[in-house]
């Protein structure tokens, strides 16, 4: 019972201390009508309608806008061939030069194809694959020492740093049960 008259008591306290606060503290909790200065409203001004309105076509419910351009059609605006062929005009001279520095036109499934390689890079290997050390394969290195010695070899002999096949080292974990066999 005591802490139901603590409790009493102390909201008794914090409302006096409320009630006896300023008027400036009162507005802020709430507690007195906060209106806005009539003297600071503005007043708009009255709708009125252009004398061309009634010119305007009447709008048609769910139609697109007018005014908004597809993508697609933006994009074949800017690059013939790219995108969809509604527009009849012909791609300018720089326009062609750049589209054939970019390259062959990539398959249709490149997309897709990237996301997945990336959703298989990005995965990580399970449980058994980790014992039998088959996960995805690092990214190998080259292996300085032997790729040293095959230049010196290549210009010893007068042939191109091209000629013969760059050592690589990668560094596979063999896994578990891998280790486990180059015991024996």
């Amino acid at each position: 019972m005591n802490m139901h008259r603590a409790a009493a008591a102390s909201t008794l306290i914090l409302a006096l201390a409320l009630a006896g606060c300023s008027d400036a503290t009162k507005k802020e909790f709430g507690l007195e009508a906060n209106p806005p200065d009539a003297f600071q409203v503005g007043v708009q001004p009255p709708l009125s309608l252009p004398p061309e309105l009634g010119q305007l076509p009447p709008p048609n419910p769910g139609e697109p806008r007018p005014q908004t351009v597809d993508a697609a059609q933006q994009g074949a605006a800017v690059f013939q061939g790219g995108g969809s062929s509604s527009s009849s005009t012909a791609a300018t001279p720089g326009e062609q030069a750049l589209l054939q520095q970019a390259g062959p036109t990539p398959p249709a499934t490149i997309r897709a194809q990237v996301n997945q390689d990336a959703l298989i890079a990005s995965k990580p290997p399970g449980f058994v694959s980790g014992l039998m050390g088959n996960g995805p394969a690092p990214t190998p290195v080259v292996n300085a020492p032997a790729e040293q010695q095959r230049l010196q070899e290549n210009e010893a002999l007068g042939q191109p740093v091209t000629s013969g096949t760059t050592p690589q080292q990668t560094d596979q974990n063999k896994g578990l049960f891998g280790r486990f066999l180059d015991l024996f």
